[in-house]
């Protein structure tokens, strides 16, 4: 009877053990949260080295050819013009070439200082090292056919970007760098993950950004009165940053009355969102709930400003840094040469300048992605895989540690 029992014991043992294994495996489903993997207990991440780690030949071989789409940024790209004289929106320069051993892009670019023309100078510069990376941890079964989009940062007029590290593992099979439009992605593959895995690649970036200081004569700015290619898109509606409310027109316009000079003019929608509308926490909400409510999150503030100024026909953004948002107009000199300006909608007040650059993500707020059925505002990283396989993942993009 005493053994009858123990095995009754031993089985309901069992039995408990399996069920909270089974329960850890429902947890590993798709995440976002995988700190633990990127930053572990007691590991600093300041202070990398420069050494470069690439994907061999080796793996090639065994696993089918890995391309690597490499762009080389021009420094002189940003001072382009179109056919009409306006400074052609800034994008980096492609050049597809396939890298030695697969797997490594090369980005170079040298940094800008000095003025612009008529417009905006740089200060300062803020040199940082950014990450950005995926990380896998995979329960009693494999993980299998997992792609990564990976959005990294790009060179601007006021920044330039180089790669300063790769860490890719062997479980990563093929690496890609795509652009589209603005935006440059980081695209992986892993074939496999081996049960009870942790998987983490990851690439560093080296990131200069510059102050901007404003113009000192701001009278001769004055709004764009042809739509060329490269300003046509900051026009029109934005997911969250809709025009279509006849209070918010009456109102932008209204305010676009006031002022004498049409830098005055941005300036005082500028002003009036800031005055009028109350700062929130919580998710954003878009530019018409917003203006209604008096009262948004930071990121609804942004969308608003852009919102008004497009109601005036005067091109804007939105732009997206580590952190936060900002927004830039755009308006052209007595030159009829355009420029980008930035203001900062929340926190410090700052029209037409930036003393605390950050990190730009992406500018713009109206991006078509393959493979996404709507249009975003702001493109995050995103995994897909085939089956219905359970697994945590999640990605890194983040700053390592100030280089000067």
């Amino acid at each position: 009877m005493l053994k009858i029992s123990l095995r009754a014991v031993i089985w309901l043992a069992c039995v408990s053990a399996m069920t909270v294994l089974d329960a850890q495996e429902e947890e590993r489903k798709p995440s976002g949260d995988l700190s633990d993997f990127f930053n572990p207990p007691g590991i600093k991440t300041e202070g990398l080295n420069s050494t470069t780690r690439t994907i061999g030949s080796g793996k090639k071989e065994s696993t089918g050819s890995t391309t690597s789409s490499t762009k080389t940024a021009d420094p002189s790209s940003s001072d382009k013009k179109d056919g009409t004289g306006s400074v052609a929106k800034p994008t980096p320069d492609s050049a597809d070439a396939k890298a030695p051993g697969g797997g490594r892009v090369v980005i170079e670019s040298k940094e800008k200082t000095g003025p612009i023309e008529g417009g905006i100078s740089f200060g300062r510069p803020t040199k940082i090292n950014w990450r950005v990376g995926v990380g896998i941890g995979t329960g009693s079964t494999p993980a299998r056919n997992i792609t990564c989009r990976i959005p990294v940062p790009v060179s601007w007029p006021e920044q330039t970007v180089t790669v300063f590290e790769e860490d890719l593992p062997p479980e990563i099979t093929d690496v890609s760098w795509e652009d589209n439009g603005n935006l440059r992605f980081l695209k992986l593959r892993i074939d496999e993950v081996a049960p009870g895995q942790k998987m983490i690649g990851k690439v560093t970036f080296s990131v200069s950004t510059n102050q901007i200081i404003a113009p000192k004569n701001t009278a001769i700015f004055r709004i764009p009165k042809d739509r060329t290619r490269d300003i046509k898109p900051y026009y029109g509606e934005s997911p969250e940053i809709s025009m279509r409310n006849t209070k918010l027109k009456k109102q932008a316009k209204m305010l676009f009355d006031n002022a004498l000079s049409d830098w005055g003019k941005v300036e005082g929608l500028f002003d009036w969102v800031r005055d009028n509308i109350d700062e929130r926490t919580g998710e954003p909400k878009g530019s018409i709930e917003t203006f209604l409510s008096k009262s948004g999150a930071g990121e609804d503030r942004v969308s608003l400003f852009v919102a008004m100024c497009r109601i005036n026909k005067v091109p804007a953004r939105m732009v997206f840094v580590d952190g936060t948002q900002y927004a830039e107009f755009y308006l052209v000199d007595d030159k009829d040469q355009g420029h980008w300006f930035p203001c900062t909608v929340t926190g410090l007040r700052e029209f037409g300048s930036l003393g605390d650059p950050k990190v730009i993500l992406q500018k713009g707020d109206n991006y078509r992605v393959p493979g996404e059925k709507k249009k975003l505002k702001y493109v995050p990283a995103k995994a897909s895989w085939k089956g219905s396989q359970k697994f945590k993942i999640g990605f890194s993009r983040e700053p390592l540690a100030v280089k000067q």
